[in-house]
C-alpha cells in the first residue's frame, strides 16, 4: 500500500447504504447498456459493487443468469430486501474486488458507476483487474465506466453544490463538496450533507482516484489485458472531450 493512501472502508459504504437510493436510485442512464450486454454475453455475469441492485436488479428481471458481489453488507441488505419483493432470487455475495473468489469463471464483468474508482492506490487498481482477469473465461468481456477527468470540475473543487432530492418519504436537499486530499495521487473526497425540514438527516463522505484514459490503459496491459476499445457515451459514441464518460470494453483473448 502507498504511504498515506487510505484502505477501501466497508463501514463507510455501509453508512452510505441509508441513503444511497435516494440520492442515486433514479439514476438510469447506463441501465440499457448494461442489460443489452449482459444479454449479449450469452452466460453468466458477475457485477462488481452491485450495491443495492440499482442495475444488478434489473438484469435478473431479463432472466440473465448474473451474480453479484459488493464490500458493504448494508447495501447488499437493501438489495435483498428489493429482490424479495419482487419475488427475484439474488445471487450475490459480501466481497471485496481486490481478493473476491468465486470459483467459477464469467462470460462478462461489469463494473458500473465509476465503482473502479475507489482503487484509491495503484497496488488496489491493480490487484482488482488481476482478480477480474482470472474470473473471465477465454474470450470473456469486462466493462466498466468513469469519468473522465475534467479539468472544468476541478476547477470547482472546494465549491459547494446543492440539489433537490423528491421521493416517496418527502423532499430532501443535498449538498456536496469535492476537493483533493491528495493531489499527486489523484485522490478526492466528496462531503456529503443531506437536510429535510431546513434540519440534518444525514452526513457522509466517500473517496475516489481519478484516472485518466492512458494511464488506464497501462493498467490494463500489466494486467494482462491486451484488447480494448473506449467510448464516450453509454450509445457507443467516440471519446473526444474530458467532458465524457468512459464505457471500457476489454476482452480476454
Amino acid at each position: 500500500m502507498e504511504k498515506g493512501v487510505p484502505i477501501i472502508s466497508a463501514s463507510n459504504y455501509d453508512e452510505w447504504a441509508k441513503v444511497y437510493d435516494l440520492i442515486y436510485g433514479k439514476y438510469s442512464e447506463d441501465l440499457e447498456f448494461y442489460k443489452m450486454e449482459a444479454k449479449k454475453a450469452g452466460g453468466p455475469v458477475l457485477e462488481v459493487g452491485c450495491g443495492t441492485g440499482r442495475i444488478y436488479l434489473g438484469l435478473l428481471k431479463e432472466g440473465i443468469d448474473a451474480y453479484g458481489i459488493d464490500i458493504s453488507e448494508g447495501m447488499l441488505n437493501s438489495l435483498k430486501k428489493k429482490a424479495t419483493e419482487e419475488n427475484l432470487v439474488p445471487k450475490i455475495y459480501l466481497a471485496d474486488m481486490r481478493d473476491f473468489s468465486l470459483g467459477m469463471e464469467f462470460n462478462l464483468i461489469i463494473v458500473p458507476f465509476r465503482s473502479f474508482l475507489y482503487n484509491l492506490s495503484t497496488e488496489d487498481q491493480l490487484k482488482s483487474l488481476s482478480n477480474f482477469y482470472r474470473h473471465l473465461k477465454p474470450g470473456g468481456r469486462l466493462i466498466l465506466n468513469f469519468f473522465y477527468p475534467d479539468l472544468e470540475r476541478m476547477m470547482s473543487f472546494g465549491k459547494e453544490s446543492e440539489d433537490l432530492l423528491i421521493s416517496d418519504t418527502g423532499n430532501y436537499v443535498l449538498r456536496e463538496k469535492s476537493y483533493f486530499v491528495n493531489e499527486p495521487d489523484q485522490i478526492i473526497q466528496t462531503d456529503a450533507v443531506i437536510f429535510k425540514g431546513g434540519e440534518l438527516y444525514w452526513q457522509g463522505s466517500f473517496r475516489l482516484a481519478l484516472i485518466y484514459k492512458k494511464e488506464f490503459e497501462l493498467l490494463l496491459r500489466i494486467t494482462g489485458f491486451s484488447n480494448w476499445v473506449v467510448y464516450g457515451s453509454f450509445d457507443y459514441k467516440p471519446l473526444t472531450s474530458f467532458k465524457q464518460e468512459m464505457i471500457w470494453i476489454v476482452d480476454k483473448l
